[in-house]
């Protein structure tokens, strides 16, 4: 019996020295109710694949104590293939350090058309997340090796939805390129449909210590994507972010193809050691 005790001690000895990575709540990060927005929790971005960008109208501001972002974007007209991709954002200033986020999402205006000639479709989403880990380490400059997880709203040319319903979704993504436009889609869901104005809570966490990502929109039931590639390098482009984000494809056709969201974020969440001390 002593024997049995002893090996019993020495093993949770063992398992209580390796270091795990428990999910932390979450506690308020901005709710926007600020004349500007705070460079202290958040740097802005515009990014565009392609050059010369055909990103032609842009807002990110507080605005009736929330954030606003609007965005339009054209499609490029030199062939009738590959659909760049666009994004409006706001960046938080220590995501290195974020594991998990929520907010309350509503989009209050979105419209996009395709391309006759090219059979991807245009795509706008309203979304948070970003880059978690690499799968392994990237050279300098890289991303080549980065998994993504976001959850947001979406739209895309050719719905049969009616005009005002678009489509929650969790998406993870495994980048094999610098850009991040080629990769692996390890998950995808539907989580049901939205109306346009209607406010909408998602989360996204990442569960290291079981390998997965979790997903949650309002109170319905939390959904599950567990991955089976190395989770211990830093991602080679470390960013967590709200988005405003655009898939259009190239065309030759006219008019261009466009993609269009005004979308408002409220209520943000995030795991708590890197909430301000005033949040915690």
């Amino acid at each position: 019996m002593k024997v049995i005790l002893s090996s019993c001690a020495m093993l949770l000895g063992v398992l209580l020295g390796i270091p795990g990575y428990a999910a932390e709540r979450l506690v308020p990060y901005d709710d926007f109710n600020a004349t500007h927005l705070d460079p202290d929790k958040w740097f802005g971005e515009e990014y565009g694949v392609a050059f010369p960008s055909a990103n032609m109208e842009a807002i990110r501001q507080i605005q009736d104590n929330r954030l606003r972002l609007m965005y339009r974007s054209y499609g490029q007209t030199g062939s009738d293939s590959g659909r760049p991709r666009n994004e409006l954002g706001l960046i938080f200033r220590n995501s290195a350090a974020v594991t998990a986020m929520q907010a309350a999402v509503q989009v209050t205006d979105v419209a996009t058309t395709g391309c006759p000639g090219n059979p991807e479709p245009t795509v706008t989403w309203a979304m948070l997340g970003g880059r978690f880990f690499g799968s392994a380490a990237s050279p300098p400059g890289g991303e080549v090796s980065d998994m993504v997880a976001y959850i947001g709203v979406m739209r895309e040319s050719g719905s049969p939805a009616p005009p005002d319903v678009l489509r929650a979704r969790s998406v993870v993504f495994l980048c094999t390129n610098r850009p991040c436009t080629a990769g692996s889609e390890i998950h995808s869901q539907d989580l049901g449909p939205v109306k346009r104005g209607e406010r909408a809570r998602l989360r996204v966490q990442w569960d290291r210590d079981n390998h997965r990502f979790i997903f949650q929109r309002d109170d319905a039931p939390e959904v599950f994507a567990p991955y089976a590639v190395s989770d211990t390098a830093p991602p080679g482009l470390s960013v967590k972010l709200l988005d405003a984000m655009h898939f259009v494809p190239n065309c030759t056709a006219t008019p261009r193809p466009m993609a269009f969201i005004e979308t408002w974020f409220d209520d943000v969440l995030v795991n708590e050691s890197v909430a301000p001390r005033a949040g915690r």
